[in-house]
C-alpha cells in the first residue's frame, strides 16, 4: 500500500490564512511608522525654510511676500503640497504645517497670539488646524 506524500488543501489554506494575517499586521505598524517619518520631515522642512527665511531676512533687510517665488530651493510636502508662509508684516512671518500625528511632547511649536491654521498637504491632515493643536507644527517669528 503506497501512501501519497504531501500537503491537503486544507493544510494549504492554513498556511496561506496565518501568512496573509502576519503580512496584514507588518504592514498596519508599518503605516504608521511611515507616517512619523513624514512629520519628521515636514518639521525638519520647516525649520529649513526658517533658515532660507532668515537668510533673506540678512540680506534684504525684510522678509518675503512669497517665500516660493523668492527663496529657491524650498522643500515640499512629503505628500504634495506646499507649506504655510504667511507674511504678517516686513519684520514677522508664520511658517507651518499640519502632522499626520500628535506631535511629540518634545517639540514644541512656537506659537502666535493669532490662531493662524497651517495649511499643509492638501489631502491629509485637517486645513484648519492652529499652532496650538496637537497636530500642527508652527514657527512665529517677530509675532507679538
Amino acid at each position: 500500500m503506497k501512501r501519497d506524500t504531501g500537503f491537503t488543501l486544507i493544510e494549504m489554506l492554513v498556511v496561506v490564512a496565518i501568512i496573509g494575517l502576519l503580512s496584514s499586521a507588518i504592514l498596519v505598524g508599518l503605516g504608521e511608522a511611515r507616517a512619523r517619518a513624514r512629520d519628521a520631515r515636514r518639521i525638519a522642512d520647516v525649520r529649513q525654510m526658517q533658515n532660507g527665511l532668515e537668510n533673506y531676512y540678512f540680506t534684504s533687510g525684510v522678509y518675503p511676500f512669497d517665500v516660493y517665488d523668492v527663496v529657491s530651493g524650498l522643500p515640499h510636502d512629503p505628500q504634495g503640497g506646499e507649506y504655510t508662509y504667511i507674511r504678517k508684516s516686513s519684520q514677522s512671518y508664520i511658517v507651518g504645517t499640519c502632522l499626520e500625528e500628535v506631535r511629540q511632547s518634545g517639540i514644541q511649536s512656537y506659537e502666535s497670539n493669532d490662531d493662524v491654521g497651517p495649511i499643509g498637504s492638501p489631502l491629509i491632515p485637517p486645513l484648519n488646524c492652529i499652532c496650538s493643536d496637537s497636530n500642527a507644527y508652527c514657527v512665529a517669528i517677530g509675532i507679538e
